[in-house]
């Protein structure tokens, strides 16, 4: 999702003496008139201070207008957003819209954190009535752009970034058109678009916007090379490739249109799962291949098993708040031994060490299988049963494991050649 804005809609400035204005991801700059002056929960005041939070805290207690009540409650949600502190903000931003319904910067600022935490329905439907209060904000159709592409509807996605780019026609909101242009296999408006920000981005002086368009056109480039081949989408299945395989390429190309000719959510989603893990073949992507594996939760969600293919993919870009989440989701809809093994593995990297034990074993009694044993290994070794750490990553190593750092793990406790030693 797109960085926040924070700063009173208009209904609200009204009635306040100040008021706070977008943030530098919408606005380029903040107005430096409204900081330092004293007024209860500033965001341009040092937030992270005990005293802001105190003089916040103090002055939403004792304000009786839910106008303004509402802008600092809107204002504290924004800090907890930052501070990770999602259940309070939750708390202020209903808190705020039950007492003003018609806070637009409440509506986007819940709409936001929905988006992060993958509650695309809830999000959209704060993001419709924030462009009811206020259909001239590029922001609110940007979110809801992002909101609608992971949620399926990517036909409505495009509608909005081509809103934006009408509000807003800058090289961002082209190249942004031109993605969502990609997903709906509209390869020559994506090139002209992406062509368009190039040269916009070179006249504004900015060589990040620039050098990203001119990556977006190697990628269409990539994506529709097999565009008008009858047999491409029939070549999208999983293979044993390695990344300088020129297959890869082609085969990008080819789940491209198995996506695109799919007839349903779940065939896409299936085409989207393989170009997912081609992505990481084709340069390393886990962030390409994520944005893969959201869209096609989105247009599957009934299917468990996407929700473990995006955990394991947050577990390897080091987000493991997220990936827990995918595996929550996962497991209410199936209680899978792949879904515990990877909960358990973020439950070690979010120091819950008693809910991972718990989620390994468990996926260990539904299926022997090697991620439930690195995690009970790993658990084992960091309170110093070095006998048991070594039992558990030999019966990884059993069931195929080979990883560089099971090796050395191994080496470490004595184990200098693990396959003898697994046959023993």
């Amino acid at each position: 999702m797109i960085s926040r804005f924070v700063g009173a809609q208009a209904a609200c400035a009204a009635l306040l003496s100040v008021s706070l204005v977008a943030n530098a991801a919408e606005t380029g700059a903040a107005d430096s008139s409204a900081a330092n002056t004293g007024t209860p929960c500033n965001l341009h005041e040092e937030f992270t201070q005990p005293q802001w939070r105190l003089a916040c805290d103090t002055a939403i207690a004792q304000e009786a207008d839910a106008g303004k009540r509402a802008v600092f409650l809107q204002a504290r949600a924004y800090v907890a957003i930052e501070q990770y502190r999602y259940d309070d903000a939750f708390t202020d931003l209903n808190g705020a819209l039950a007492a003003f319904p018609d806070c637009a910067d409440c509506l986007h600022e819940r709409a936001y954190l929905n988006g992060e935490l993958g509650e695309y329905a809830a999000a959209i439907a704060d993001l419709d009535r924030e462009i009811a209060l206020r259909p001239d904000r590029a922001a609110a159709y940007r979110e809801r752009a992002y909101a609608r592409g992971f949620s399926g509807d990517l036909q409505g996605a495009y509608q909005d970034r081509a809103r934006v780019q009408q509000m807003d026609p800058t090289s961002g909101a082209l190249a942004a058109r031109g993605d969502a242009a990609l997903w709906l296999g509209m390869f020559n408006d994506a090139a002209a678009d992406f062509s368009e920000a190039e040269k916009l981005a070179q006249d504004e002086g900015d060589e990040k916007a620039r050098a990203h368009a001119v990556a977006q056109l190697e990628e269409v480039a990539l994506l529709r090379a097999s565009a008008g081949d009858k047999k491409a989408a029939r070549r999208c299945v999983m293979q044993e490739l390695d990344g300088k395989d020129p297959k890869v390429n082609k085969l990008i190309g080819d789940c491209t249109q198995a996506f695109l000719l799919a007839k349903d959510g779940a065939a896409k989603a299936q085409a989207l799962t393989t170009r997912a893990t081609l992505w990481v073949l084709h340069d390393g992507s886990w962030d390409r291949a994520a944005l893969d594996n959201r869209v096609a939760v989105g247009l599957d969600a009934g299917n468990h098993e996407l929700y473990v293919n995006l955990g394991y993919n947050y577990l390897q870009t080091k987000h493991s708040w997220a990936a827990k989440r995918e595996f929550d989701r996962a497991l209410a809809r199936k209680r899978s031994f792949m879904a515990l093994a990877g909960r358990a593995e973020a439950r070690v990297n979010l120091d819950d060490p008693d809910g991972a034990f718990a989620d390994a074993k468990e996926s260990y009694e539904i299926k022997p299988n090697a991620p439930a044993l690195w995690v009970l290994g790993d658990l084992v070794y960091e309170k110093g049963d070095k006998d048991g750490a070594k039992k558990f990553y030999l019966g990884a190593y059993k069931l195929g494991a080979r990883d560089d750092r099971l090796i050395a793990r191994l080496k470490e406790l004595g184990v200098d050649d693990p396959a003898k030693a697994a046959i023993e």
